[in-house]
């Protein structure tokens, strides 16, 4: 099995793999797990913890008993919000008139019943795809509970859920919902059921089909959640950011450009160009020289952005670890044809502490002053 830079879980018939990132030598699985839950927060990548910070009480259970859980929290908020209802038509033989009469069925089959009446009526029900979605996700968590309180907090939200019908594959359910104004907060709810079902739906098991998983790709990961962190902090100084900045090509045609060039962030001021970051899930370490010197295809990469977008502060950001505690300050000035040289600067964020300080380097275009 081969998951290169991704983590999260993998259903592997009966057992659940949980994939961790790692950046430090050490084997601590709840520091690991920890980092991994608060790059997910950061990045909202899933609606996790959305209402704290990852604490050391989450990090040392399993990811699959945190996730259950933060379903199990969204599905509450709904059903005490009050579950979405439509109305269906109905028909039933009753006692007494209600709705319409079905004249047809009334006299072709009732017609020596003068005490029952066919009708065709209107009725407010739970029973639509989206709680649907939802009662089979609960049902799906259910053998994989890890505690008491969640065991009951399920069966508390299935009897919510009784009115609505149990799905046989639920996926197509949720790929063919339509928007619907009146159930824009199930959006998080229905996010959760939809990874959860993917990955523990008894219906994507069988055949030589890949094993179901909730992988997340740790390189987009940690990009999103520095340009989180980075425009948070920027935005009270009017520092404005973009992500994968397309406007520059390395070859600037009017009619034909080409080799577009995406940078991960770029970082404006009132419409100047201030900076442009670069993040790299990658360990690194110092180098001959003390200073911790990245990979040259990084390097290759920002020459090419400084050629492109004629900026002069640059900014590859690695996952911090101890291994870099003694690196010297690593600023490197590189050479422009036709200008003066650019300034790529190395920090590396510690992924450890929720607001990701940077423990090596800093971000000049923020305040400056962070550790160096």
């Amino acid at each position: 099995m081969r998951l290169a830079q991704f983590a999260g879980l993998v259903n592997l018939g009966g057992r659940v793999l949980e994939v961790l990132p790692k950046v430090a030598s050490s084997n601590d699985a709840s520091a690991d797990r920890g980092t991994f839950l608060r790059l997910l927060h950061a990045a909202k990548r899933v609606p996790i913890h959305s209402r704290g910070a990852v604490g050391h009480s989450v990090e040392r259970r399993t990811l699959l008993g945190v996730f259950i859980d933060a379903f199990l929290e969204e599905v509450s908020l709904l059903v005490r919000g009050g579950l979405l209802r439509q109305y269906q038509s109905l028909t039933d033989d009753l006692r007494v008139v209600r709705g319409r009469l079905q004249v047809t069925r009334q006299a072709t089959v009732h017609g020596m019943r003068p005490d029952v009446i066919s009708c065709r009526f209107d009725e407010l029900s739970i029973d639509n795809p989206r709680n649907q979605v939802l009662r089979t996700a609960l049902s799906v968590v259910r053998p994989w509970i890890e505690s008491v309180d969640a065991a009951r907090r399920v069966a508390e939200l299935g009897a919510a859920f009784e009115g609505a019908a149990l799905l046989r594959n639920a996926l197509p359910v949720i790929d063919g919902l339509l928007p619907d104004r009146r159930a824009i907060r199930y959006q998080d709810a229905l996010r959760w059921a939809e990874l959860i079902l993917r990955l523990l739906s008894p219906n994507l098991r069988s055949g030589n089909s890949p094993a179901p998983e909730m992988l997340f790709d740790m390189n987009r990961l940690f990009e999103a959640a520095i340009a989180a962190n980075l425009k948070r902090r920027g935005r009270p100084l009017g520092v404005e950011l973009s992500v994968q900045d397309t406007s520059h090509e390395l070859e600037d045609r009017e009619s034909h450009p080409a080799f577009k060039l995406r940078p991960d962030m770029v970082l404006r001021s009132n419409g100047s160009l201030v900076a442009i970051v670069d993040t790299k899930w990658t360990l690194s370490a110092p180098g001959r020289s003390g200073r911790i010197e990245p990979e040259a295809s990084h390097v290759y990469q920002m020459n090419a952005y400084a050629s492109a977008f004629g900026c002069e502060e640059f900014y590859l950001v690695y996952p911090w670890h101890s291994g870099v505690d003694s690196a010297a300050p690593s600023v490197f000035h590189l050479k422009r044809r036709g200008g003066g040289p650019v300034r790529l600067n190395v920090v590396c964020v510690d992924v450890g502490s929720d607001d990701f300080p940077a423990r090596h380097g800093c971000f000049h275009f923020l305040d400056g002053s962070e550790t160096s």
